[in-house]
């Protein structure tokens, strides 16, 4: 079994780092939090931040329309990132006509600030420290008095730095930054490595119930990501590991219970966890 490349599934702090790269290049609007850039949105935020919108700068916002860019403050691409399902919408937006799909404070994100979230974070009891003490794990934020960046690795972060510079990788050496943090709504560490021997991997499947009702918001986390792995482990096919309950992983416990002679319902109660857990 191959290991699950967690840049490709939403919400691992590898796909969140991920798409702070894939932003690099687009400009900084303050107030925004991964919008198109439109006339409407400029008139908006120009009464409602005079003094980031002056005559000055118009010329280049307008400039930032006419290439039909995805727009972000630096708290704004971490709101945008969540509020936008993952991120994806606002990479496939960049340089196209037509809104992105946003629904505000979704996936866990509150809207707060730069300053609020971190305080917010550590409320939620996520961990953070100085930054002296900055662990070697992609998308943590970085924060400094006003100012947040994303961690992408190997020294480096990803920042919505400021109007003259949009979304910039930089050495995070030198900034200023004085914390680190993990955002709430980011699922930070690994699933499992497969065991030497070639067994299905042992993982933790969490506890909670999970089921798909057709009509209603999926369930999604690190558990459904690790039920995913050991269901593709033993054989029966979850579809996409995304970390998402949804019909084909579903079908694949139903399958799964079938064989083992559990209810087949395609729900994950304690006993199917078990058995999951238990399977050879």
């Amino acid at each position: 079994m191959s290991e699950i490349n967690r840049a490709l599934v939403s919400f691992t702090n590898e796909h969140f780092a991920a798409f702070c790269e894939k932003m690099i290049g687009q400009p900084y609007w303050f107030g925004c939090c991964g919008y198109k850039a439109t006339a409407s949105l400029l008139t908006r935020k120009a009464k409602q931040y005079p003094s980031y919108y002056a005559a000055s700068r118009m010329a280049r916002y307008k400039q930032d329309i006419c290439n039909h860019a995805v727009v972000c403050d630096c708290i704004g691409g971490a709101k945008g990132y969540a509020w936008s399902g993952g991120g994806q919408a606002m990479l496939d937006g960049i340089g196209r006509e037509g809104a992105i799909a946003e629904v505000y404070g979704s996936n866990g994100c509150p809207d707060k600030g730069a300053n609020s979230m971190f305080t917010y974070a550590k409320n939620k009891g996520m961990d953070w420290g100085a930054i002296g003490a900055l662990p070697e794990i992609v998308g943590l934020a970085l924060t400094k008095t006003g100012h947040v960046g994303y961690y992408v690795g190997n020294g480096y972060a990803v920042e919505w730095k400021g109007f003259s510079y949009g979304c910039v990788k930089t050495k995070v050496a030198g900034r200023g930054w004085t914390h680190w943090y993990k955002l709430p709504f980011i699922q930070y560490g690994d699933i499992s490595s497969p065991p030497a021997n070639d067994e299905p991997p042992r993982v933790d499947l969490g506890t909670r119930t999970l089921r798909y009702t057709k009509g209603h918001t999926m369930l999604r986390g690190e558990d459904v990501l690790a039920v995913q792995a050991r269901l593709a482990a033993l054989g029966f096919d979850p579809g996409k590991a995304d970390g998402v309950y949804g019909p084909l992983t579903a079908a694949a416990v139903t399958a799964f219970q079938a064989a083992n002679g559990l209810e087949a319902d395609g729900v994950i109660g304690a006993i199917t966890r078990a058995a999951l857990e238990n399977a050879v």
